[in-house]
């Protein structure tokens, strides 16, 4: 026999059910369906009732990674339709539970990362899927291209721009991004993967999958930050390509060399940066010589082909810097905190937006 009461000894709410013979049923002999006890005494002395109801409510506000949604709000919400108060910790708990139910463990997402690639192929003929793992079988790396993606590079520009930043979730971890641009500047992003972080093997791995999926195309161009490790990875798989520099990533870096003349350089710095012809390439240069001659030497070592746009070895077009790729990272800003599996269906459904 089971009999349930209420907390409240004073209400009246009442279950009774009794087995039934040679069975595992129980039939409900008696139920009085009406609490006459407050209901913020049940609720605040069974918290965890409390979370997994106010989860219950929650979660679909939730879904979409973008929107901030606080335990303060939860707590003004359910105390506004429940006349229900939460306590900071309760509200808190209660965001924790609604977002494993929608998003369930970490770990969880990384088992189902085979099967989710696996599907996408299947949902999108054409696409391209590797997964790497170690010896252990353990998660290292996953490396997507849609075939949309696959199939609109021949229509943009031959100018890739490449970036990682960093995830938010419980493993952490990099998400790598290669993106252009078609004739009317829209951003087409080409591929995305997740790595451990932004390092030689990594950025390598990416890079011979990428060429494995796109190959090389006449003017083609790669542009990124002077991140060490993307620049030793193109110069292994992309040899023949030139490799140019954002230059305000360079402009950053000749700020914190150079702190004393950085107001009276940036003007002049842009200019050369920008300069389509070589002889006004020369005219600015001589400015900056004038006002500090160690810039123009530390410029020098970099190479004038690798932020110049009078100097390089490939028609950049309008892409001197690497925007796109700081566009894509603001797009999945919020998502960068979701399990990897949403992460990646994220980008996906960036993609076919």
């Amino acid at each position: 026999m089971y009999i349930l009461e209420c907390v409240d000894e004073r209400c009246i709410w009442r279950l009774k059910a009794s087995s039934l013979r040679a069975s595992n049923l129980f039939k409900v002999t008696d139920f009085n369906s009406v609490h006459s006890c407050l209901t913020d005494k049940r609720f605040c002395s069974q918290k965890q009732a409390v979370s997994a109801f106010v989860a219950a409510v929650v979660q679909d506000k939730l879904v979409d990674p973008k929107t901030i949604y606080t335990p303060t709000d939860i707590q003004r919400d359910i105390q506004k339709a429940y006349g229900m108060d939460l306590s900071y910790m309760q509200a808190w708990r209660s965001k924790e539970k609604a977002m494993q139910l929608l998003r369930r463990s970490p770990s969880e997402s990384y088992k189902k990362m085979p099967t989710y690639l696996y599907m996408l192929e299947y949902a999108n003929p054409g696409s391209v899927t590797r997964l790497h793992t170690e010896g252990d079988g353990s998660f290292l790396y996953a490396f997507i291209a849609i075939y949309a993606s696959i199939r609109g590079w021949v229509y943009c520009r031959p100018t890739v721009v490449v970036d990682g930043s960093f995830l938010k979730s419980t493993y952490r971890g990099t998400i790598l991004t290669t993106s252009t641009q078609d004739t009317e500047g829209q951003i087409l992003p080409l591929a995305y993967v997740i790595v451990d972080s932004e390092n030689n093997a990594s950025w390598e791995w990416f890079f011979v999958q990428f060429r494995e999926t796109y190959g090389q195309r006449e003017g083609m161009c790669i542009v990124s930050d002077r991140h060490a490790a993307i620049w030793k990875a193109t110069s292994i798989v992309y040899p023949e390509v030139p490799h140019c520099a954002c230059m305000f990533h360079l402009w950053n870096n000749i700020k914190t060399n150079f702190r004393k003349s950085q107001k009276q350089i940036k003007e002049v710095y842009f200019a050369l940066a920008r300069a389509y012809t070589v002889e006004e390439f020369n005219r600015h240069m001589a400015e900056l010589e004038a006002i500090d001659s160690r810039v123009k030497t530390y410029m020098m070592d970099i190479g004038y082909d690798k932020w110049s746009r009078a100097h390089s070895k490939a028609n950049r077009t309008m892409t001197m810097t690497s925007n796109i790729a700081e566009s894509i990272n603001a797009a999945n800003k919020h998502a960068r905190d979701l399990p990897v599996v949403n992460l990646l269906d994220f980008m996906t459904t960036l993609i076919q937006k």
